[in-house]
């Protein structure tokens, strides 16, 4: 059985050179969930059927956490959303980038790679 909870997204402002995280917002969602739906699932929901301008890191194929690209800040903590469930006994959920310092748009942002 589903039940709506409701989803904060961090949205990137644009400027003059690109996307400015200081200049960010978060933007609230009315979401539909069930036990087994991942925050990569509710993104898709986001996007498909509210807001189709939402950027983040789409990628249908994956749903085993390897890449690491749709790394993200839920609820303060960073998890992959391609494997992180919706926590069941939760109203609210946080959804920001990673990193608010090289921000490409709302949850996109641009990380360094391991050396």
């Amino acid at each position: 059985m589903a039940r709506i909870i409701k989803v904060k997204c961090y949205r990137s402002a644009e400027s003059g050179e690109g996307y400015d995280a200081a200049d960010g917002f978060f933007q609230e969602y009315e979401v539909p969930v069930d036990a087994e739906t991942s925050v990569q699932d509710l993104l898709m929901y986001i996007s498909d059927n509210l807001d189709p301008t939402l950027a983040f890191f789409k990628h249908a194929a994956c749903k085993q956490g390897l890449c690491g690209r749709c790394i993200l800040r839920v609820n303060g903590k960073a998890c992959l959303a391609c494997t992180t469930p919706v926590p069941p006994h939760i109203d609210t959920l946080t959804i920001e980038p990673i990193s608010n310092e090289r921000i490409i748009r709302d949850l996109m942002c641009v990380l360094e790679a391991s050396r």
